[in-house]
């Protein structure tokens, strides 16, 4: 009996929703990146809903932007996610979207950050 109680409080936990971004095209988000698209108008909405971000943790993140290009883990168990903006064209340096996550998974921080080689 309190397994068949478990398995349904387990698959409802389990799943997670994007957190709503007024403004925010997740479509067009997803599209692939090139030297003539890019994300950037849709990184400075993420910005300007940057408080909204910090309620929110890894697995939803991942659902709102999907698997980041490139993930770090650093000290402390604090792990950081980026996504390509802007890939490196001509003489233009690369931009990338830097999300932080706490050693709890929870956004701490976001921010554009430009890529040099």
């Amino acid at each position: 009996m309190r397994v068949a109680l478990l398995i349904p409080l387990a698959i409802c936990f389990s799943c997670y929703n994007a957190p709503p971004i007024a403004g925010f095209d997740q479509q067009a988000w997803q599209q692939s990146i090139s030297c003539e698209q890019d994300r950037l108008n849709q990184a400075d909405i993420l910005l300007k809903n940057e408080e909204r971000l910090l309620a929110s943790n890894q697995n939803e993140i991942q659902e709102l932007l999907g698997s980041p290009n490139e993930h770090e883990l650093y000290s402390r168990n604090q792990k950081f996610f980026y996504y390509d903006l802007r890939p490196k064209c001509d003489s233009i340096p690369g931009q990338r979207l830097s999300i932080r996550f706490d050693a709890l998974g929870r956004v701490n921080d976001i921010q554009i950050i430009k890529v040099f080689d």
